[in-house]
């Protein structure tokens, strides 16, 4: 996982199976920082290292209480020179 900020914005890239997710970095339930949880890699979710909510990486779901509100999620690709870019309001980042 990795932490990284665009436009202001705390967002941290996860890398599964081949494919790159990125997500929020604040848990919905007490703003902590995502990049600080642990990933479960079977349920596809990362886990709030303050109070273990879970949030699905894919769709941002809160999955695991006490989180019941789910995290904004963003969409990824990689560029054809190898770049990992972040769509952040209709715009890719780098």
């Amino acid at each position: 996982m990795i932490p990284v900020e665009l436009d202001g914005r705390p967002v941290v890239l996860v890398r599964h199976a081949g494919e790159f997710f990125a997500v929020q970095n604040n848990c919905s339930h007490k703003d902590f920082p995502l990049s600080e949880a642990g990933f479960d890699p079977r349920d596809e979710v990362l886990v709030c290292a303050w109070h273990g909510g879970c949030f699905d990486i894919r769709t941002g779901a809160a999955v695991v209480l006490p989180a019941v509100e789910p995290v904004e999620t963003f969409p990824v690709r990689v560029s054809a020179d190898g770049w990992v870019e972040i769509g952040l309001t209709g715009s890719l980042a780098r």
